[in-house]
């Protein structure tokens, strides 16, 4: 934790003195230093209570501090309390543990157990967590030095002031009773800070010195870094057109940052100094690998590579160094750019972040350079004397676009084409498989596509094989009951749905609604009309019940003259 001037975490920062009193400061006003700490809670009971309100306010105190029944809370959803102790969740990684069956049956799934305890323990076991921060005779300066005191203020024996010297007589004597420097010790022990010791003048004297050459040090070291980063950025820019394809295959590589409307629309600020990192990132990667930056559109990139080789080295090296860079600590509480950890990790190592800052989807795909496509060409490069660079034109130039649309943020996705032309060493650098033939809008052909990850990044997961248009990878079931009514009304994607791609929310709706259809088809089922010897004469009957929402009593639905029915026993 940050000590001295930083304020705890969610507190308001303003004023002169915001950034000195809250170096976390953000844009709202709120402090977000990286600080968790928890303590003690007492129970105070009126003297003037009954005896049973005493002994049921003193059982709830049992109750509520003991782990081997308060997990009960902690499992019922609608309790709102997170785990207070590692005890609430130590033993969730047993399925049939007590704490285990109560998660089980306020409705968790069992693959959501593990998540639990590793979240806890990560919190609980993070380094910058204080426990109960305390000094040596804490429970006496209460006990002893206050509420005796206060009780007699509050019964009218002695006033405000005489309550407020009396206390402050008794704190001086405990105090004293256990010694300024021992208490000191052991505070100083508990936040892992070297033993206190007293200023001295010469010390003051460094304390104004060292500050001051530091500074310097500092301005001088920062004008050396500028000169060689400006140096740099003209001697390794990404636009040399010597890097430049101009002739035969050429790879092409599209980027673009999920979410990035809404970033922009939560804080400008925030999004503006990440977009900096972003492009300093994929910039950085372009240089390394020695591809072409063709031109940027927003926040998307589109580069240019001799080869499938260096463009899917160049993607994996961007997934990578997007997850190590130092984004803005105000990113964490955006959805789409907030960190996320590799689930059941062992409690021995730290969890692994899949997740952290900006997620940049990416697509690739290849063709071979010609003068025209009607020359069959799949990519026809032209030098602009205006921008004083090459631009890539055609079919294999919208496919790489169309791919980069399919992937969610985080997700590289490549072409048929690129995976055939890779060398098996950079095959055995990355972690590829199949998504399956899709049709892309404007391209001609269904183009076969691969998912390529390297291989740091193994366990990271994605809301579904690859993100449908027009969508941000959200439940695929869509709100609107009418999909679920017919049988002929659902889509492919909605019967091959994978229920781990839906957030708590959409998942607990979905049920409702498929245990809502389940009473009307079972309550439908029973009704004479529907039944012949106990099975269902018409199926689709019974789906089109389900989608009729003014009926209330499947003896409301007309079934048609037996006529009817004939033709329909044959055509089914």
């Amino acid at each position: 934790g940050v000590l001295n001037y930083a304020a705890l975490p969610g507190m308001a920062c303003d004023g002169d003195n915001a950034l000195i009193k809250c170096p976390f400061v953000s844009d709202d006003g709120a402090s977000h230093a990286p600080f968790l700490a928890s303590g003690g809670a007492s129970y105070v009971v009126s003297a003037r209570s009954s005896e049973a309100k005493a002994k049921a306010a003193l059982d709830f105190t049992f109750y509520i501090s003991d782990p081997a029944v308060g997990f009960w809370d902690v499992a019922y959803p609608g309790s709102f309390l997170d785990p207070l102790r590692r005890r609430h969740t130590a033993s969730l990684s047993n399925p049939t543990s007590p704490s285990s069956q109560a998660f089980l049956q306020y409705g968790w799934e069992e693959r959501q157990l593990e998540q639990i305890k590793g979240v806890t323990d990560f919190n609980f076991l993070h380094e910058n967590y204080v426990l109960d921060l305390r000094i040596l005779g804490a429970n006496i300066y209460q006990e002893e030095g206050t509420m005796p005191h206060l009780v007699k203020m509050w019964s009218g024996e002695q006033t405000a002031k005489e309550t407020a010297d009396v206390i402050t007589a008794s704190w001086s004597a405990i105090t004293d009773n256990f010694g300024l420097d021992e208490q000191r010790a052991m505070y100083r022990e508990t936040l892992g800070l070297a033993p206190y010791t007293e200023p001295s003048s010469a010390g003051a004297r460094l304390e104004i010195i060292i500050p001051v050459v530091v500074v310097v040090a500092l301005l001088i070291f920062g004008l050396v870094a500028l000169v060689v980063k400006q140096h740099h950025t003209i001697k390794y820019k990404t636009r040399d057109i010597n890097n430049a394809p101009r002739d035969g295959l050429v790879a092409l590589v599209f980027t673009d940052i999920e979410g990035s409307t809404a970033l922009w629309d939560a804080s400008k600020s925030t999004m503006s100094a990440a977009l900096e990192i972003h492009h300093s990132v994929i910039r950085k990667c372009i240089d390394k690998h020695h591809a072409y930056e063709v031109k940027t559109i927003g926040d998307a990139f589109m580069v240019a590579c001799p080869s499938a080789d260096v463009a899917v080295r160049l993607a994996n090296d961007i997934q990578v160094d997007l997850l190590a860079a130092e984004w803005p600590v105000e990113l964490a509480s955006m959805p789409s750019a907030c960190v996320e950890y590799l689930p059941n990790y062992s409690r021995e190592t730290q969890p692994k972040p899949m997740f952290r800052g900006l997620r940049v989807r990416i697509g690739i795909h290849v063709g071979e350079h010609s003068d025209s496509a009607e020359e069959g060409g799949q990519v026809q490069i032209k030098y602009d004397d205006v921008t004083k660079g090459y631009d890539y034109y055609g079919p294999a130039t919208n496919a790489a676009a169309r791919i980069e649309q399919l992937g969610f943020g985080g997700q590289t996705l490549m072409s048929s084409d690129i995976f055939e032309k890779l060398s098996e060493e950079v095959k055995g650098e990355c972690l590829i498989s199949q998504v399956g033939s899709l049709e892309l809008k404007g391209v001609s052909h269904e183009v076969f596509i691969h998912q390529c990850l390297p291989k740091q990044l193994k366990g990271r997961r994605f809301r579904g094989v690859f993100r449908r248009r027009d969508s941000e990878g959200g439940s695929i079931i869509p709100d609107d009951d009418d999909s679920m009514h017919l049988l002929d009304s659902v889509h492919d994607e909605d019967r091959t749905v994978d229920v781990m791609t839906l957030n708590p929310v959409q998942l607990q709706s979905t049920i409702v609604r498929l245990r809502t259809k389940m009473a009307a088809l079972e309550k439908m089922l029973q009704s004479k009309d529907y039944s012949t010897n106990g099975k269902v004469s018409r199926p689709q009957d019974a789906f089109a019940y389900l989608g009729n929402s003014t009926l209330t009593n499947a003896s409301e639905i007309t079934m048609g003259d037996d006529s009817n029915h004939d033709e329909a026993k044959k055509g089914d």
